[in-house]
């Protein structure tokens, strides 16, 4: 069975041999692993995207930042999105991309094996990341939010009960969907009280505001009713 891929591309190939012949090798894989590819330098429109079943971004299409902001990754939570061509050792933008969810990452330094293994695990809808980046990503995360919305009502920050218990959800790894279903709300809703947060917390992206609320786990807050 054939499913329906995009590939968000770069227009430009020039500045290294090595690495354009990585991206060469990876999209030859695709076919072979049951993927009817697309590939296009602007994300598809959301007809299209309705029908594709996993979105393949190169990790040279776009600064780290950019990439991390684009629409496509934002605001599609059950679209399957892989990033490939990442360096290894940026364990960094490794836990960004979880934060963001990317359900698979491939490095540039996979051999041919390994990224066909990868590519078929995905093709079969299961996460695909190396056993180090999880390790230590799990080991990262490990520091337990054991405080109560209840507990947090004494703090001196600006957040609302539904905003606070809609940031504890973002810092567990929910995206837009869930927690609209976990609350009973609409998706634009969760994004009108997610907007609201970022503006009173100061935090431009999903990581920072994970960054804010753990650190907010271990002070004296306050919540306003």
């Amino acid at each position: 069975m054939s499913h329906q891929a995009f590939v968000l591309t770069r227009n430009n190939f020039g500045e290294s041999k090595i690495k354009d012949e990585a991206y060469e090798r990876f999209l030859s894989i695709l076919p072979s692993c049951g993927f009817q590819v697309t590939s296009g330098a602007v994300a598809p429109p959301k007809s299209i995207l309705n029908d594709t079943c996993t979105f393949f971004v190169d990790a040279r299409y776009c600064d780290q930042k950019a990439m991390l902001s684009l629409p496509v990754i934002n605001n599609y939570p059950d679209l399957n999105k892989v990033i490939f061509n990442v360096s290894e050792s940026d364990l960094d933008f490794h836990y960004a991309a979880i934060q963001h969810g990317i359900n698979g990452i491939f490095h540039i330094e996979d051999n041919l094996e390994l990224l066909v293994r990868g590519v078929q695990q995905v093709q079969a809808g299961n996460k695909w990341f190396s056993r180090e980046v999880m390790s230590r990503y799990i080991d990262a995360n490990l520091v337990p939010k054991t405080k109560t919305i209840a507990t947090l009502q004494s703090s001196t920050t600006v957040l609302t009960k539904r905003e606070l218990a809609i940031t504890r959800k973002i810092a567990d790894g929910a995206q837009n969907q869930e927690i609209a279903d976990c609350f009973h709300i609409s998706v634009n809703t969760v994004k009108t009280h997610v907007y609201s947060i970022f503006r009173k917390t100061e935090c431009r992206n999903r990581v920072e505001l994970i960054k804010w609320f753990d650190y907010q786990c271990s002070q004296p807050q306050q919540v306003n009713h």
